[in-house]
């Protein structure tokens, strides 16, 4: 059994002081730009600083998040940013750029980087490659299955999330904010458009379809122990102080039950903010939230109310008893009532109170308890129903209390371990020290008094007198073991001087410790070329998943072909692939496109777990057999075409990626962007742009529907507020869902200003489209001639955006 690493969110450092004293093995927190959580507190660089130094004297490591993407024009600045992160003594960073590894291996090779879930390492091919990139740890996404983690090969450390925030969609491949709303998740200003209601055409009922419960591994911890993972992460960095510190000291306290074989249970972490909790993909059991904010913890149901009060029937399992001042929340058909205990409330039996006794209970083990809670009801909720309402306890004046003893304890951190020895020499004090931190490192010094010891005038300073100064820890985080004292106890010097000695000692210590972590800092200069590849002949590409588009198809240098899924519903499933099926559609396919004049590349699914890599290689390996060899486009890295969700934002990720001949920008960049990455590209031919075409605003492996809600009269698009209709569509995997934009992205106008900063490759997407869409080929060839046709491209494709270019 290994015990994992807990690590803690740090928005700030009030929550930095809290993670230590809670039980946290390493924090991750991020400096003021290039974090996933931009509004959060976050820290300065000198804050930083201040922080590494804290947690690194109590035997706690800090990473900091620069995972965000990088755009071309912000590459000098980051890794500059990053020079004085490693100089400060990080203890590694997390990215998801791939450029940015790319020059942290060249600039900063000694730089620890941890792979951000950001990177959407689902799959052995792609954990291949990162570790081949010197990458020392990789977060999986949370989508990842208890069995699919296990199966993976590696020597980097794991690390999953294990309590906190669900995503709807696999994180990095998530443009929702970004196109509706301006801010990107992959630049840390996601505007959470997964918290808001929507509605699936043809079922009514307006729901949170695209917000998951929180996700809880802590029932789930001896499992976790017995796979790979290094690292259980709780996320949070936006979080209250009263949430890190209730959920780290429980995860601290379970975990370290762990050691001696022992589970515990814990209702305080359903206290904090949560949205109610599932187990995730973990154990293949998510679950929708029933309301965007906090739920808290199900203590019973209504079994009656008044006009003055509410009686609840409380569940036998329960422990955290409301009292006077503690919160509920009433939940009924997604209407809810929250309301604050203004009386001490009374616990009876529900024999008694069927009997009209309300007799007190002392016995709070007793079953069948039932709970009368004075209140009068706001008269805007006098209609609201409460029979048989859901109740929920949402706060606990009793946490505040143990938050504040949290956050003034010093026993949860591992402390360094001192052993002292006091000596005279020359009459005068000395001390040393061996201090071992918890990563076995150690520091010996010693410091000599200015005082010297003389022969006392009344009474000799005592041997038991010098230890019990030397005992004191003062605010240091060390335990002392041992106290060596070579001295008869005969002679006599003030007190005040064997502290003055001892505080000498510990200064020398903490700025050893502290200074054993800095690095030289450097400033880095990145060489830029300038790009004269102008005047190239333009290509045009193609995406589709209809064998009829094949056939109309003409004057484009290449066809993405994706294989769509058969039965295109809802409904996931975890079922056996048809092979037969897929081997038959690219055959097809092959044999339509045999004398045509583009080159036929088959698309892969961008999230490609290990069961469909093996599907998909199988039905490759037969269709080679047969002299059906395609090239494929696909995010593993072990491709020759690289799809935009690979998120690519500047050359430094175009030029790591040496293998792919085509790499596909993403659909996020600006003007600007575009021109910047142009005007310094050493292979302009292999990049291309997305001009036209409905974008992916997400990717997810969570249902859209439960129960009974798959068997309704349904279709495949989710409603927003506004009335957009976003189709929706199952991958080939069977286990995933594509949220498509309500609109498509057009940069029909601004065609030949691409065209003039040097860009050759454009791609029109007309997967799910009709057989008219094929006409975008000759509208988008004329507009690369000068002659732009707005007016017949709105009659193929009424509804268009350029979003934020």
């Amino acid at each position: 059994m290994r015990i994992p690493e807990l690590l803690a969110p740090v928005g700030s450092m009030d929550h930095l002081k809290v993670a230590i004293n809670a039980g946290a093995s390493s924090v991750y927190l991020s400096g003021k730009d290039y974090g996933a959580r931009k509004f959060a507190e976050n820290f300065t660089l000198d804050e930083i600083d201040e922080a590494v130094n804290i947690a690194h004297m109590h035997n706690v490591k800090v990473y900091v998040t620069v995972n965000t993407l990088i755009k071309e024009d912000e590459l000098e600045d980051v890794i500059n940013y990053l020079s004085n992160l490693y100089a400060i003594g990080v203890d590694a960073v997390l990215v998801q750029d791939l450029g940015l590894v790319e020059l942290i291996n060249e600039h900063l090779p000694n730089l620890k980087i941890h792979a951000s879930t950001q990177m959407t390492i689902e799959n052995q091919q792609k954990l291949d490659y990162i570790e081949s990139k010197g990458i020392r740890r990789i977060v999986l996404p949370r989508e990842m299955r208890k069995e699919e983690i296990k199966s993976l090969n590696t020597n980097m450390e794991l690390e999953i999330f294990a309590h906190g925030a669900l995503c709807y969609s696999y994180s990095g491949q998530c443009l929702m904010s970004s196109f509706k709303g301006g801010r990107s998740g992959n630049r840390g200003t996601c505007a959470q458009p997964c918290r808001q209601k929507y509605k699936i055409e043809g079922i009514k009922k307006e729901d949170y379809y695209l917000s998951p419960c929180d996700l809880s591994l802590f029932n789930r911890l001896k499992e976790i122990s017995e796979l790979n993972i290094s690292c259980i992460k709780i996320e949070g960095r936006m979080r209250s102080k009263e949430y890190l510190a209730i959920v780290i000291s429980n995860y601290r306290k379970a975990l370290n039950k762990l050691k001696s074989g022992k589970e515990i249970k814990s209702e305080e972490i359903r206290l904090v903010f949560n949205r109610g909790f599932c187990e995730g993909q973990f154990n293949s059991s998510p679950k929708r939230s029933l309301k965007a904010g906090h739920i808290g913890l199900k203590i019973g149901h209504v079994i009656d109310y008044g006009k003055n009060q509410i009686v609840i029937k409380l569940n036998d399992s329960i422990e955290s008893i409301p009292e006077k001042g503690d919160g509920l929340l009433i939940v009924k058909n997604h209407d809810d009532y929250g309301l604050e205990i203004s009386q001490n409330p009374l616990i009876t039996t529900l024999n008694h109170y069927k009997k009209g006794k309300n007799k007190p209970v002392k016995d709070l083990t007793r079953k069948n308890k039932v709970l009368i809670v004075k209140k009068v009801w706001q008269n805007k909720k006098s209609t609201f129903n409460l029979n048989e309402s859901d109740v929920y306890l949402t706060k606990r004046n009793s946490l505040t209390k143990k938050v504040k003893e949290i956050e003034n304890k010093k026993e949860s951190f591992v402390k360094s371990k001192l052993i002292l020895t006091f000596s005279i020499k020359n009459k005068f004090p000395l001390l040393k020290g061996r201090l071992t931190l918890a990563n076995k490192k150690e520091f010996e010094c010693e410091v000599r008094g200015n005082t010297p010891f003389e022969k006392p005038l009344k009474k000799s300073v005592s041997v038991e007198t010098i230890k019990k100064q030397l005992q004191k820890i003062d605010n240091y985080p060390y335990e002392i073991t041992q106290i060596n004292i070579n001295y008869d106890g005969t002679l006599f010097i003030p007190i005040s001087k064997i502290n003055e000695l001892r505080r000498n000692l510990f200064e020398i210590l903490e700025r050893e410790v502290i200074n054993s972590y800095k690095h030289r800092s450097k400033s880095i200069k990145l060489e830029k070329t300038e790009n004269e590849n102008l005047g190239e002949t333009c290509n045009l590409s193609f995406y589709t998943n209809n064998l009829n588009h094949l056939k109309h198809i003409e004057n484009v240098k290449r066809v993405y072909l994706e294989i769509p899924n058969e039965h295109d519903d809802l409904i996931l499933s975890d079922t056996n692939y048809n092979l037969n099926y897929m081997i038959n559609f690219i055959k097809r396919a092959y044999e339509i496109s045999y004398d045509k004049g583009y080159e036929l590349i088959w698309k892969w699914p961008d999230i490609t777990h290990d069961k469909l890599i093996r599907a998909l290689n199988k039905v490759r390996g037969i269709l080679n057999k047969m002299h059906y060899d395609l090239p494929i486009m696909s995010a593993n890295f072990k491709s020759e075409y690289g799809p935009y969700s690979m998120n690519i934002t500047n050359n430094a990720s175009i030029d790591s990626l040496k293998n792919y001949k085509i790499l596909t920008l993403s659909p996020e960049l600006t003007r600007k962007d575009y021109e910047n990455i142009m005007k310094s590209c050493k292979s302009p031919q292999k990049v291309e742009i997305l001009v036209q075409g409905s974008v992916e605003l997400m990717k997810t492996r969570y249902p859209l529907l439960y129960g009974n809600e798959s068997r309704m009269n349904y279709r495949n698009y989710l409603i927003d507020r506004k009335s957009n209709r976003h189709p929706i569509h199952k991958s080939i995997s069977n286990e995933e869902l594509i949220i498509f934009n309500d609109s498509e992205l057009s940069l029909i106008n601004e065609i030949n200003a691409l065209k003039s900063m040097g860009f050759t490759n454009f791609a029109i997407d007309g997967r799910f489209k009709d057989n008219d869409y094929c006409q975008m080929i000759d509208i988008y060839h004329k507009a690369l001639e000068g002659h732009v046709d707005e007016k017949e491209l709105l009659k193929i494709s009424p509804k268009n955006t350029i979003a934020n270019y």
